[in-house]
């Protein structure tokens, strides 16, 4: 067992060094204005967080940094004095500089004039390029990595995610490193990094220094790298007047899409950037070695953490005196969530991992297979096999929910969904769901993307709106991000130009060989589907994707798996064409809960709620709640239904256990008691679904006296990935161990 230290404070000791100011703190550790009382200096120390010291790659990548950035002589490079460890802390001595970084700069004097621009973007090539022949790749060039002295001398910091070119990637979880504001085009599709790469984002600040601007200035992770995929490079002279039109060409070069296109190095960029100001007038340019005495700022610039957005998030930095780090480089977030934006990573395709049962969802007898909604079946055809469609392992339970409460309605009628809809909850800031992002949830067919695990986006001139869900383990769904387009041809430009040309997408399973198959419901193709793998978010673990359209909705949906492991899920959805929008006159507030549905949910335990149930309409007869869940990994389908009296309860329970010719689970006789911690508490038997669409199983049928509930459990198809229940036995054993 481990003694956690006590945290340091300003003033205590680290081995030699006297603790003197905390300059900044982020997830990777601390830096501190430090007095070296060995070597009579005043330096800054940068110490490894306590939860990161005894990671094995986070040691190695600590050290990868202290080591590259001291092998470098380059005056432009921040001097590492020492490195090593004290008390089993790893740390980094570095020289501490008084100034600020670029990103304070830019806050206060942007844009900048060309003749600055250009003096600090020279000063940053020539770092560049003596790491470049060192084969270093910096892979965060950005403002906040590039410390200014007030005499305008520059340094370039943080080498901390400095890959060599010739190495394998030691980041904690193997995840492309780096601002994706300023990240070149073949990061978000190759582990291969280049020299190349790092010239991309130095012509990005450029153009930032120049224009004020980032030249792709998107909010979301997606939208950010879709523009670097394919939108073409901005002219600064068109944003300000005053930029000499030849920066326009150093940009277009700067920012080509081609590695092979750009210029051959950082050097060659800054060397052309100073050609293009002929004809302007020049100002005293900034000094390209550092003054006699000059301190230089051992601490690194701010880098966040990037988790469902890249969009940069720097905090107020000090303007005057020793720069100061609002937060210390952290190492890459294991995003799970799925960034957050089909081109974004895992998030950036998709959002959340897929949990859903069977086909595709449905919600309701009635309900068309994949969702889509229909007349109910008669009494005969509906009581063969009871099943609902909603989420994987929803479907087989909810359907036979609908079934089940057929059986005991005299008239039979249509489902009806159309939507009611429930007041946003109010959201501090601007990622809260909105009246279009509700729209499409609400055609979302996995019941576990709700308000509390989705978050808005900003739709672009293409959409009307872009969701992007976090994945929702209690409904065993995976990250998930949802488009709406406005035309069909955007939103087949979008399908093909990113899974086609970017993910390099191919059929799933039981499609024909190719890039992508048709996605089907109730066997008509309603768009097109694709399954791919997703290294953006960690190369080492590739992620299974799922993509797929629905054209009359105008509806993309992305889903992300969390990794290799999960790869069988996501062909199960793919093959069964599971996962699919609903019809619009399906359409349900994910959140949306009668009184009568809460009062059911008042009775559940904490594996079924708000977070993983969805409403479903009730058709006339004893039922007056009906919600279809979806459930863990490891669960079968689950449903429950409400009843206003004690009467309609037993109508039901009774009508059931006579169609579907009930049995005791297990035992002889027709039904049996349902006990809790010994007490009788209800009753319920088992009986054998044969609905064709779903395979042959098991359902289990209960209802509790008191409460007035009854659930409903059906098993898992038998060729279902899921460790859920597949047997009659296995279903008895889950029921006592979870319900009683």
């Amino acid at each position: 067992m481990t003694t956690e230290r006590p945290p340091r404070t300003v003033g205590t000791r680290f081995g030699p060094y006297r603790l003197d100011r905390l300059i900044g703190r982020g997830g990777m550790g601390e830096v501190f204005e430090a007095y070296d009382t060995v070597k009579d200096r005043t330096v800054a120390v940068k110490v490894l967080a306590e939860q990161l010291n005894q990671d094995p790659v986070f040691r190695e990548r600590f050290r990868r940094e202290s080591h590259a950035a001291a092998r470098l002589t380059e005056p432009h490079v921040i001097p590492i004095h020492d490195y090593g460890e004290i008390d089993g802390q790893l740390y980094i001595d570095m020289r501490l500089v008084d100034g600020e970084n670029l990103r304070a700069v830019l806050r206060r004097d942007a844009p900048l004039a060309p003749e600055r621009a250009v003096a600090v973007i020279r000063q940053i090539a020539a770092a560049l390029d003596a790491a470049h022949a060192d084969d270093l790749v910096h892979r965060d060039i950005k403002p906040d990595n590039i410390l200014l002295t007030t005499d305008g001398f520059a340094y370039l910091v943080d080498f901390g995610i400095a890959q060599s070119s010739t190495s394998e990637s030691l980041t904690a979880d193997g995840s492309a490193i780096g601002s994706f504001h300023y990240m070149a085009p073949e990061r978000f599709t190759s582990r291969l990094v280049t020299p190349a790469v790092d010239s991309y984002a130095l012509a990005c600040v450029l153009y930032e220094c120049l224009t004020g601007a980032r030249p792709f200035p998107a909010e979301t992770d997606g939208e950010i790298m879709r523009a670097h995929l394919f939108e073409p490079p901005p002219r600064p002279s068109m944003i300000r007047r005053e930029v000499p039109a030849g920066f326009d060409e150093v940009i277009a070069r700067g920012l080509a899409k081609n590695p092979n296109a750009r210029y051959t190095s950082a050097g060659a960029l800054a060397a052309a950037a100073h050609r293009a100001l002929t004809g302007t007038v020049t100002v005293a340019a900034a000094q390209t070695e550092p003054a006699a005495g000059a301190e230089v700022a051992a601490a690194p610039p701010t880098q966040r953490v990037r988790a469902a957005t890249a969009a940069d998030q720097v905090a107020s930095e000090q303007d005057t005196g020793a720069w100061v780090a609002t937060e210390v480089a952290a190492p890459p977030a294991i995003t799970d969530s799925v960034t957050a934006d089909p081109t974004a990573g895992a998030q950036a395709l998709a959002g959340q991992e897929v949990s859903e049962r069977e086909d595709a969802p449905q919600e309701a007898a009635g309900v068309a297979a994949e969702g889509r909604a229909g007349d109910v079946a008669d009494p005969a055809s509906v009581s063969a096999g009871p099943r609902v469609r909603v989420d994987r392992r929803v479907l087989r339970g909810v359907v036979a929910l609908l079934v089940a409460i057929l059986c005991a309605t005299v008239a039979l009628t249509s489902w009806s969904w159309m939507g009611n809809r429930v007041a946003g909850v109010p959201v501090a800031d601007s990622s809260a769901v909105r009246g279009p992002d509700i729209d499409l949830l609400a055609v979302v067919g996995p019941s576990g993307y709700k308000r509390a695990n989705c978050v808005h986006q900003d739709p672009d001139a293409t959409t009307v709106a872009i969701v992007y869900c976090a994945a929702n383990p209690a409904a065993s769904d995976p990250a998930g991000r949802f488009l709406r387009f406005q035309t069909v041809e955007q939103l087949r430009a979008y399908y093909r130009g990113l899974f086609f040309d970017v993910f390099h997408s191919t059929n799933c399973p039981g499609d024909p060989p190719g890039p992508d198959g048709p996605s089907v419901v109730d066997g008509k193709e309603v768009g097109r589907k694709a399954c791919f793998t997703s290294l953006v978010d960690d190369p080492a673990v590739p992620k299974p994707g799922l993509v797929l359209t629905n054209e009359a909705a105008l509806a993309l949906a992305v889903y992300i798996w969390t990794g290799p492991g999960e790869q069988p899920l996501r062909d199960y959805v793919g093959l069964r064409n599971g996962f699919q929008f609903k019809a619009a006159e399906a359409a349900t507030d994910p959140d949306y809960f009668t009184a009568a549905d809460r009062a059911v949910l008042d009775h559940l335990d904490g594996d079924f709620g708000p977070r993983n149930c969805r409403h479903l309409d009730p058709p006339a007869g004893p039922v007056n709640a009906m919600l279809s869940c979806g459930t863990r990994l490891g669960f079968p389908s689950a449903g429950f239904f409400g009843f206003p009296d004690r009467r309609a309860a037993n109508l039901l329970y009774q009508a059931n256990l006579g169609q579907f010719r009930g049995h005791a689970c297990g035992a002889a006789g027709q039904d049996d008691l349902w006990r809790k911690d010994s007490a009788p508490v209800g009753r319920f038997f088992c009986y054998a679904d044969t609905d064709t669409g779903f395979g042959a199983g098991t359902c289990i049928f209960a209802l509790h006296d008191e409460f007035l509930v009854a659930a409903h459990f059906c098993t898992l198809r038998a060729d279902d990935p899921d460790t859920g229940p597949k047997t009659e036995a296995e279903l008895l054993a889950w029921f006592r161990k979870h319900i009683g």
